[in-house]
């Protein structure tokens, strides 16, 4: 079956639109969660901080004070390890969704350059096996250094969350080591 120009101008244009989208999801949906994410933080603070307040009218010795001020940091250390770690899994959400977007859009494009260098060799006039064979080989090339890349790019990415959460364990441990002492 082949297409007429405009069938696939059209077919292209519809494919674009729907890469458009499909990127377009995940934005705003992290964006929409990063929003609700800064909102609960903003109002954890606020009524941490009345709470904190409170507690220091009430404080009537330095000792008491420093103590308090000690846990304070503590708990602000925790809470804000917490939130970069939300962030970064909204974060690695949306880029998860957009390496998919981009795999299918890169084997959709894998399958038209393999179709086309196919309807080529076809019809190639003899004595063009060897340019065949090397454009064959350069796709074949193409295609696994877009695996490495990606496999990179997941290691990367793994690689990123195991930090943050051994940064997230010693930050908890050390908040959990300090309310032992008082």
């Amino acid at each position: 079956m082949t297409f007429s120009a405009p069938d696939r101008l059209r077919a292209h244009y519809e494919s674009g639109v729907a890469v458009f989208f499909a990127l377009a999801k995940p934005a705003f949906e992290s964006f929409e969660a990063t929003i609700a994410l800064n909102l609960q933080t903003a109002r954890a603070a606020i009524a941490d901080n009345e709470a904190a307040l409170k507690s220091t009218l009430q404080i009537s010795n330095p000792v008491e004070l420093f103590t308090q001020q000690l846990n304070a940091s503590q708990q602000a250390a925790s809470k804000a390890m917490s939130y970069g770690r939300k962030l970064f899994d909204i974060a690695a959400h949306a880029h998860s969704e957009w390496t998919e977007v981009a795999q299918a859009q890169t084997e959709r494009q894998e399958q038209c350059v393999k179709a086309l260098a196919e309807r080529f060799s076809q019809s190639a006039p003899a004595g063009s096996e060897p340019f065949v064979a090397a454009m064959n080989t350069t796709f074949a090339a193409y295609g696994n250094a877009a695996d490495s890349v990606r496999t990179l790019t997941r290691q990367a990415i793994q690689a990123a969350q195991g930090r943050l959460d051994t940064v997230a364990a010693a930050t908890q441990r050390a908040a959990q080591t300090g309310h032992a002492a008082n």
